[in-house]
């Protein structure tokens, strides 16, 4: 986790949303990725990392 300072500003409204993940997102890594049955490669269901995010953007509105 990083914290940033945020200067005074009038903005009314700050939105952080998470639409998928690398994980979950990207068909590259959905479903079985190789023939070991005893070794689980779906990224969606199988990785630790599935629900980790890191964020592009900030947006801050003013109304």
């Amino acid at each position: 986790m990083r914290s940033f300072r945020v200067p005074p500003t009038s903005a009314t409204h700050l939105m952080l949303r998470v639409v998928s993940s690398q994980c979950t997102g990207n068909p590259r890594y959905a479903g079985e990725q190789d023939a070991d049955p005893n070794s689980a490669t779906d990224c969606a269901t199988a990785s630790p990392a599935r629900e980790q995010v890191r964020a592009a953007e900030f947006q801050a509105y003013a109304h």
